[in-house]
């Protein structure tokens, strides 16, 4: 009987040690996708600095805005950010929420600016905008950044910088 309890309580504590175990690592894991989420928002996004990009994301790196491929690498990416920092230069993204499930963020944002330069082939309105959106971010298991899924809409975004649509043509 007595072999019977140590054996157990050796089982007990092998499970117990298991479990703390994971849950460091998790938090861990957590901890550095939170860190890197905040400089490639804080750094990358609010200071406008590209730079930054090259210690966050993998060679493989790939950003689609509302399913459309506009990023394959990180020198893409540092193109299709500089193309938002030239149209909306005080530019400023916050996230309200950010859940972290396993390696992959899904995060809530709001972005501001106003429109002072060229957007794209766009001249510039002068008018502000506010935009909220969704970002699902993948990454590596080093806590690299290798894909972003970026959902908003579009339509509201040029509304409110004084575009608007032409009734279709029926014929």
């Amino acid at each position: 009987m007595s072999k019977s309890v140590i054996y157990i309580f050796v089982l007990l504590v092998v499970i117990t040690a298991c479990r703390k175990e994971n849950k460091s690592s998790e938090s861990s894991i957590n901890d550095k996708l939170s860190n890197n989420l905040n400089v490639f928002i804080d750094s990358c996004w609010n200071d406008q600095n590209v730079s930054k990009l090259s210690e966050l994301v993998d060679t493989n790196f790939v950003r689609t805005l509302n399913g459309i491929n506009v990023a394959k690498n990180e020198n893409e990416m540092a193109a299709h950010m500089n193309v938002f920092f030239t149209g909306f230069p005080d530019l400023k993204i916050q996230y309200s929420d950010a859940y972290i499930e396993g390696n992959n963020i899904f995060m809530n944002w709001e972005c501001t600016g106003s429109n002072t330069g060229e957007f794209g082939e766009m001249p510039a309105t002068g008018k502000k905008i506010k935009i909220q959106g969704l970002s699902h971010l993948y990454f590596t298991e080093e806590g690299k950044l290798y894909k972003e899924d970026v959902y908003y809409n579009e339509l509201d975004l040029l509304q409110q910088l004084g575009y608007s649509l032409k009734s279709p043509v029926l014929e």
